[in-house]
């Protein structure tokens, strides 16, 4: 929308004299319970109370987004593509909080991603200052943002996502303090109204751990990795305290996330002498660990991300799956913020589309987050550069490195995962000529048949993060995953019946592989780059190779007994092993307890996965836990046929594994439940089986295959 057909009237202003977190202030007449909302949107995010009630309990909103024009020329790897913005707006009956005669409306602002300042490793990614826009329609007439509306500066000495808050209480203005508010021209953007569900305090930790004090700091354990934030008590006024946050005491090396020598993840207040409770307002941190200086005890923790219940639940004799299943499901939600899937929820923030395209299928079948993922899936949209092709490596953009094809391919792998899921077919249909357009880029950036650079400037990774340092080449992974993902179009036309639109890809699809062949796989090593960091698996998954290739990959990993992949193979490696009807290998490795393993994270304290196989850098990324959507699809065999979207037709096939007794698990999806429980038996295997009534289920395990609707019990005799 336009700004006059989603605020009518109302100008955009701003604070002169405040670009950190200015507060607003407008009266207003009104009746006693009349009918009455807001539209509003107030840049990064904004807090509003009416008669000084806090309006609804959503946190950091509006939906992060690509806001509006940028210079990309600046950013640390220099872009300079044509894009589409859009920015959310929030939309409140606000009914019950009106009383009779005069009202206050009270909005606070804050800086979240449109006003990123402080953090430069992506070069400057800031959109402006804070601004505001709102429209109250109430029966007895309108009330508009303007000049008329007062501000003033605030009482924030810093407000930043990746640095902290100070708050100083003692400095909240009094009305008198506030002056008139300056009007200035509407973003050049696409209004929306929001539609990814908000940040709640989805929890409280109330045990928190004294550890001691040292240097004149106290340190304290929350008991698990998490995000959000430490909530404070101090009764001395004009007292100036300090939350630092942290996942270890100890740090480990310049990428990690320990406590902090320049600022970054710390609060910091001055006290008023209330009874007020203390915490940041427009932030939340990862941590596990506080640092806390001065006289102030955290009283709780909340927790903060996303509102996106966890709509499923797995268990099976195997601890080591048990955990993968956990660690994955709270490293995801400690992840989504703002409707953004970010890698890491403290050191880079950012929706990296890699990290995004890998997770989303387990996220999708393992949480309620259909709603998130169409906003993020505009996102992505938005990002597409209009006179390339080219996908951005994060969306909504803020810079960062990746590579053509395990990042941009995320416009091909979110919208297909997100049919399957949920079974929009519009959607589909929308997203299918941005497909064939980043093709067309892909095309632009090969030599010789490869897909083997990106942006001049800028990263072109293939895979990343295996346990050595890298050394599959990039085009390799490139040129396969562009192979995949051209396979992957050609079924999305026939789902569409746009067969014609895909005819020229059958030929890139036969010269990319024959280039892939003649470049990397060595017949007297019967493997692709002497399949390090798993590249023959990488071959494999996209359709090549054969069972030469198959035969070393099993010998190779049943002798290894651990992964030495990196993101993308991990993913590939299991994806085809399961494929291949290598069942067992598949669950090794996955329930393994070697040093490259899951099992090794929670050996090692894990309570959220890591970035690093060897627990390096962020402890808080869930990139390598993609593979849990193994534990549904497989290993409960919850999976559709090709001719299903939105679980309309259902197949439980089970792999029955020797290391795994019984295992029972559920999902939620737009049908309704499905749910799987085995378990072994002197008689057999008995299988309780359910589907929702709308489901056309059906049963395929060890010579058994018989349809069924609602509850139903399978022995297999074995």
């Amino acid at each position: 929308m336009k700004q006059t057909e989603m605020f009518g009237n109302a100008k955009w202003i701003d604070c002169p004299q405040g670009d950190t977190a200015p507060v607003f202030l407008k009266k207003f007449a009104a009746d006693k319970g009349e009918k009455a909302d807001i539209t509003i949107c107030g840049l990064g995010w904004f807090e509003m109370k009416i008669n000084g009630q806090r309006v609804g309990d959503d946190l950091l909103v509006p939906s992060a987004s690509n806001y509006g024009y940028r210079d990309l020329s600046v950013l640390s790897y220099p872009l300079y593509d044509e894009m589409s913005f859009r920015t959310y707006v929030m939309k409140y009956d606000i009914s019950e909080y009106l009383i009779q005669g005069e009202n206050t409306l009270y909005i606070m602002l804050g800086t979240g991603y449109y006003h990123q300042n402080m953090r430069n490793a992506e070069g400057c990614v800031d959109y402006g200052t804070p601004k505001l826009c709102f429209l109250i329609k109430k029966e007895s007439g309108e009330v508009l943002s303007d000049s008329s509306v007062l501000c003033h500066e605030g009482f924030f000495k810093k407000c930043n996502l990746y640095y902290g808050e100070f708050i100083d209480y003692t400095g909240v203005p009094c009305e008198e303090d506030y002056y008139a508010s300056r009007e200035i021209a509407a973003p050049d953007t696409d209004f929306c109204l929001n539609i990814a569900p908000a940040d709640k305090v989805i929890e409280t930790i109330d045990s928190i751990r004294f550890l001691g004090s040292k240097d004149g700091f106290d340190y304290y354990d929350a008991g698990i990795n998490t995000v959000g934030r430490a909530v404070m008590k101090c009764p001395v006024k004009g007292e100036y305290f300090s939350v630092a946050y942290a996942e270890e005491i100890g740090g480990r090396d310049n990428f990690g996330v320990h406590f902090s020598e320049d600022g970054r993840y710390t609060d910091e207040f001055i006290a008023d002498g209330t009874d007020r409770e203390y915490h940041s307002l427009f932030s939340w941190q990862g941590f596990r660990y506080l640092k806390v200086k001065g006289g102030a005890k955290p009283v709780r923790i909340d927790v903060i991300h996303s509102d996106c219940p966890v709509t499923s639940e797995f268990e099976c004799s195997s601890r080591n799956l048990n955990d993968l299943y956990k660690l994955f499901v709270h490293t995801q939600l400690c992840n989504m913020h703002s409707g953004v899937p970010s890698d890491c929820p403290h050191r880079e923030r950012l929706g990296y589309t890699g990290d995004g395209q890998l997770c989303c299928e387990a996220a999708m079948l393992m949480l309620d987050s259909r709603d998130f993922y169409l906003k993020w899936l505009y996102d992505i949209a938005d990002c597409q550069a209009k006179n390339s092709g080219h996908i951005q490596h994060t969306a909504p953009l803020m810079g960062g490195g990746g590579g053509p094809c395990g990042w941009g391919g995320a416009i091909v792998e979110v919208p297909y995962r997100y049919y399957k899921a949920y079974g929009d077919k519009k959607l589909l249909e929308k997203f299918f000529p941005k497909m064939l357009f980043f093709f067309d880029y892909l095309e632009s950036r090969t030599d010789f048949g490869l897909v083997s650079r990106e942006e001049p400037g800028g990263w072109c990774l293939g895979d990343w993060l295996p346990p050595k340092e890298i050394q599959v080449p990039e085009a390799f992974v490139n040129s396969c995953l562009y192979i995949g993902f051209m396979k992957r179009v050609t079924e999305i036309a026939g789902i569409l019946g746009r067969q014609d639109d895909v005819k020229e890809l059958y030929g890139r699809i036969e010269r990319t592989e024959k280039a892939v062949n003649a470049a990397y796989y060595s017949f007297q090593q019967r493997a692709y780059c002497g399949d390090v960091d798993g590249a023959s698996s990488i071959a494999l998954n996209s359709g090549l190779g054969d069972e030469r290739v198959a035969a070393k990959v099993k010998e190779k990993y049943t002798r290894l007994g651990m992964f030495d992949t990196g993101i993308i193979a991990t993913e590939a490696l299991i994806s085809y092993l399961f494929r291949a009807g290598e069942n067992e290998l598949a669950v090794n490795l996955l329930s393994g307890d070697k040093d490259v393993s899951f099992a090794h994270m929670v050996r090692s304290g894990a309570t959220t996965l890591w970035e690093n196989w060897n627990g390096q850098s962020s402890r808080n990324h869930p990139m390598f836990g993609a593979v849990s959507k193994y534990l549904f699809t497989c290993i409960l065999g919850i999976t559709q046929p090709d001719d299903s979207a939105g679980y309309e037709k259902v197949v439980i096939s089970p792999r029955i594994v020797e290391t795994i007794d019984f295992a029972k698990g559920k999902i939620n999806t737009v049908k309704g439940e499905i749910s799987v429980d085995y378990r072994k038996t002197t008689a057999g295997i008995v299988f309780d089986l359910f589907a929702d009534e709308s489901i056309d289920a059906r049963f395929v395990c060890g010579g058994i295959d018989e349809p069924f609707r609602g509850s139903k019990t399978f022995v297999l005799k074995v």
